[in-house]
């Protein structure tokens, strides 16, 4: 799958930063379908719920809830087989009922109406939730995200990866640093040189890749098969009439720009930020930008 990329190579001695801090960071729960979905709960005021993609988890969104949680209640979910959520309820097929499961967990808090932000495959959760209760969402955020089929070239090259973590029963240090040289911005190296700080969130995602446990492979898995063969929602994107922000890494390898045009072109008044020099991870690599467009967006919303 990487065979054109340098993967990032972390130090050997360094230490595992995410690991550090995702089990310093206890997260509170629901039970959802008899599981336990875990989330961060974090700020007061209108709510804003951060969906995370596939091999990230809700600790990818805190360069955001550390600026947002000052004005809204933020809640970052860690998704199935990811982070501290380690199991899958049996009957979760897809990613309509994942979606599901986010409305069930928002009437667990006693939240009526949000706004809500995916990354990667959880724009596509974002989209079915929005679909299903169009009323209790009043904005989107996608990040890096495609509403369509996932291209056969890439369900290959997901499928190859999921093999190799099915394999190992683990993600390595090296599959680790294989996987994070996709995450991050074809133009890393030069990022790396304008921002040196930027090294220590590298080396955190690297890490954190790490931290998934043998228990939880088999729910990551079934995650991921969802995530990689999600239905088409573009044949319904006429139905998501709510205020939309599309946002777009220019540099990422794991997504194309021209997706996020597509989708900009597609869903009636939505608003369009591409990034320069960012990639998958755009929210971690420029996040003074995107948090700058998030208030701005946020603040034109209506919660009610």
């Amino acid at each position: 799958m990487c065979s054109l990329l340098r993967p990032l190579r972390l130090n050997a001695s360094a230490p595992a930063p995410m690991n550090e801090s995702v089990m310093s960071t206890l997260l509170s729960h629901k039970m959802i379908d008899n599981q336990p979905l875990y989330y961060l709960d974090e700020g007061h005021g209108p709510v804003v719920i951060f969906c995370h993609g596939l091999l990230t988890t809700s600790q990818m969104w805190r360069p955001q809830i550390d600026q947002l949680s000052s004005q809204y209640r933020c809640i970052a979910i860690d998704f199935w087989g990811h982070g501290q959520t380690k199991t899958i309820p049996e009957t979760t097929q897809n990613l309509q009922d994942v979606a599901q499961q986010v409305l069930a967990l928002m009437d667990r808090l006693n939240i009526h109406s949000a706004a809500i932000i995916g990354h990667g495959s959880g724009g596509a959760i974002a989209a079915e939730l929005i679909l299903h209760a169009p009323t209790r969402i009043h904005g989107l955020v996608m990040l890096n995200s495609f509403l369509g089929f996932e291209p056969q070239v890439n369900c290959v090259k997901y499928q190859k990866l999921m093999t190799q973590i099915a394999n190992q029963q683990a993600i390595s240090l090296d599959l680790a640093q294989t996987i994070s040289g996709l995450f991050f911005s074809k133009d890393i190296e030069q990022l790396l040189i304008q921002d040196p700080s930027l090294s220590a969130a590298v080396e955190q995602f690297t890490a954190g890749l790490t931290a998934f446990s043998s228990a939880q492979i088999t729910a990551l898995l079934k995650f991921a098969t969802m995530a990689i063969f999600k239905r088409d929602t573009l044949e319904f994107v006429e139905l998501l009439t709510l205020p939309t922000l599309v946002v777009v890494g220019v540099r990422g390898y794991l997504r194309t720009a021209l997706e996020s045009y597509l989708m900009h072109d597609a869903i009636d008044g939505s608003q369009l930020l591409p990034i320069e020099q960012a990639g998958h991870l755009v929210n971690i690599e420029t996040p003074a930008i995107v948090n700058k467009y998030l208030l701005d967006f946020f603040d034109k919303i209506n919660f009610n």
